[in-house]
């Protein structure tokens, strides 16, 4: 049994997903029988055109009943349905998961509101733990409890509902789940929601450890009215469609990461050539023409002029990484071969730091190839060995044209 329950499914390439909280369901988004969230989405064709909406739909309840139903006599004898119990965090992610899984979109928006926004950080995180990567581009945050809510305490010394555990200040979940955050690289584009009447999540736990101050806003709503639009003019659902904009402007700039086929490309470029002189081992350079195949490739999808610009930046960054490593490199007087490595490894621990914060839609592998796109030139500017000279370019160059 499906838990997605559909709005809209045209068969479109991109998807948005509700997640609601605890002791929530369907009727989390709706303002009254005719009007809920996602319809109000839907009802701004162009705007959604290219997107289908569905609701993830979990068992949650401050009580262990079983199913939907409150008839125990039918959960006890019906042998039609599921007897739903309250899961952890933990294992709601990997249904969300499964769910997501078993389509076939290629960007994914999730709208999360209270509990299930940490639903939604642990499916986002299980599936780059898995695959590096996620079609998930981007997580609206609504009143979610970052770092756990208060009430939860409270509740949970008369209740042993594992969903009030998780949910709890200092909980082991939401401890691991900061961590991890902070910690996975690639985590798509966050924003966040709160609402400033919230009793139930204030606004030090609605906006995580990790959240800037352009990612946050604030709306004139409580902890349950930040889901229930009455209109497309009330402030919370204009903040997700401004937010939406954002993470649909970045879907096209999503370069995906290719493996290259032919192992002797590139061997008569400059870039090739300067670490033939440093002596830089075979595979490594193989992993180098990886990377400036890839970056060639992120080159012919960012051609806008405001692109251009946002890639120099990009680059001269690079370059300012690649000189602190190379006076590391000549001080301590390392061998080549880790010396190309350790400007490698400072762009990926960059990545989602100083790097990730000029051009979206770029993997550490593109960020690679970029420091050998610098390379690929006839001068001084980018070598792994400090003696190299334009003359030993010349001659390397010319030797390498001779044997092709």
């Amino acid at each position: 049994m499906s838990m997605l329950s559909w709005v809209k499914k045209d068969d479109k390439p991109n998807l948005i997903v509700f997640i609601h909280g605890l002791k929530g369901g369907v009727e989390t988004w709706s303002y009254d029988d005719k009007t809920s969230f996602p319809k109000l989405l839907k009802s701004q064709t162009d705007f959604i055109s290219g997107f289908d909406i569905a609701c993830f739909d979990y068992f949650t309840t401050f009580t262990e009943t079983y199913g939907k139903s409150k008839s125990l006599f039918r959960s006890l004898f019906s042998s039609f349905k599921t007897k739903e119990t309250n899961l952890p965090i933990e294992e709601l992610s990997e249904l969300l998961k499964t769910e997501i899984a078993l389509t076939d979109y290629d960007n994914i928006i999730l709208i999360a509101h209270s509990m299930g926004g940490l639903v939604a950080k642990s499916c986002i995180l299980k599936q780059i733990e898995e695959n590096h990567v996620s079609n998930i581009r981007g997580l609206i945050s609504l009143a979610v409890p970052h770092s756990g809510a208060l009430i939860a305490n409270i509740g949970g010394l008369v209740s042993s509902n594992v969903q009030l555990q998780d949910l709890s200040v200092l909980s082991p979940t939401i401890d691991n789940l900061n961590r991890q955050w902070i910690q996975t690289p690639n985590t798509p584009c966050t924003k966040y929601i709160y609402a400033s009447h919230d009793k139930y999540v204030d606004k030090k736990s609605a906006l995580a450890i990790d959240a800037l101050k352009k990612d946050s806003m604030a709306v004139n709503a409580d902890h349950s009215t930040i889901c229930k639009p009455k209109d497309v003019d009330e402030s919370a659902f204009r903040a997700v469609i401004k937010h939406i904009e954002t993470m649909k402007s970045e879907f096209k700039n999503q370069v995906p990461l290719k493996i290259l086929a032919e192992p002797d490309a590139y061997s008569n470029q400059y870039f090739v050539i300067k670490m033939v002189i440093a002596d830089i081992h075979h595979i490594i350079q193989g992993h180098a023409k990886e990377y400036f195949y890839n970056a060639e490739l992120a080159r012919k999808v960012f051609t806008s002029e405001s692109d251009r610009k946002k890639l120099e930046q990009l680059y001269s960054k690079i370059r300012c990484l690649y000189q602190e490593e190379l006076e590391a490199h000549i001080a301590d007087g390392t061998i080549t071969d880790k010396f190309i490595a350790s400007v490698h490894q400072r762009i990926t621990d960059e990545d989602e730091r100083m790097l990730n914060q000029i051009l979206g839609g770029l993997d550490s592998v593109h960020k690679k190839g970029m420091l050998h796109q610098l390379s690929n030139k006839f001068d001084t500017d980018i070598i792994w060995e400090k003696n190299t000279s334009i003359s030993q370019i010349r001659e390397s160059k010319e030797g390498a044209h001779n044997e092709l």
